[in-house]
């Protein structure tokens, strides 16, 4: 009887050791997933690698954000257009690009607690010794900006005919390395970013404004989802989690500005 019932005990506790680890995989699948939009080829925000994968500083902002608040990332990529649309019909639950406060994006969104400073700011070759602190200074200067932006919009209502604009940004980087421009025009980290990246010949000069307004965009009325992002937020951008993030993608801690912006613009 001893005999039948230590094999009986030993059986179960193999059975048990068996079952336990199909348990725990049950478990992690069952994690619930949040389909979340994000731009497509939006670096270093957002894009796809060679092999296809998602990544960008947002991306994994995002997951780490979900992560505190017991969801996996389920994303979703596409135009801002097409995902302001899903956003609308409820086939996301937000978009996972910080996006600024302009009046059109505030007419269709309401915005979470930013976790990055933006701020706009003059990139200079690294042999330029002048400062250039606002718009006036660049008159009669070659500006180089993205096109179809406002950024565009405000240069060439300064500036006019000087400001010369290209379909991307890392071209005006590069026209102005080779000294083809006087200054481009762009947000902080992507301008970082890209002269980190290719080892260009630049400098970020200091930033025309104050940072900019910008958050997670969530559906209009959506209160319980910005507040659990703005909460979510806030207890990660004191985390070192964020920071690795930050570390990992732009060598510093960009929830916090990197220089005061000009005082004479």
């Amino acid at each position: 009887m001893t005999e039948r019932r230590l094999l009986l005990s030993r059986r179960r506790w193999l059975q048990a050791l068996m079952v336990w680890p199909v348990a725990l995989a049950t478990q992690a699948q069952d994690k619930p997933k949040m389909r979340v939009g994000f731009i497509t080829r939006y670096q270093p925000y957002s894009f796809a690698q060679s092999d296809g994968a998602l990544t960008g500083f947002d991306v994994e902002v995002v997951r780490a954000l979900l992560a505190s608040m017991g969801h996996e990332l389920e994303p979703v990529v596409d135009t801002f257009t097409n995902l302001r649309q899903k956003l609308q019909k409820g086939e996301i639950a937000f978009i996972g690009n910080q996006l600024l406060f302009t009046p059109e994006n505030r007419r269709h969104f309401d915005f979470a607690k930013p976790y990055a400073t933006i701020q706009l700011v003059s990139v200079l070759h690294e042999s330029d010794e002048r400062d250039l602190l606002s718009l006036d200074d660049f008159l009669g200067k070659k500006l180089g900006v993205l096109a179809n932006t406002d950024i565009e919009d405000q240069a060439r209502g300064a500036l006019g005919k000087s400001v010369q604009s290209f379909a991307r940004i890392e071209d005006a980087l590069r026209a102005l390395a080779d000294q083809k421009l006087d200054a481009v025009l762009e947000e902080n980290l992507i301008a970082e970013y890209y002269i980190d990246r290719e080892s260009l010949p630049l400098k970020v000069g200091v930033p025309f404004t104050t940072p900019m307004r910008v958050g997670l965009a969530v559906p209009k009325g959506q209160k319980d989802m910005e507040q659990r992002l703005s909460s979510a937020v806030q207890t990660l951008v004191k985390d070192s989690t964020f920071k690795q993030i930050s570390q990992r993608w732009f060598g510093y801690d960009v929830s916090r500005p990197r220089v005061a912006h000009s005082l004479s613009g």
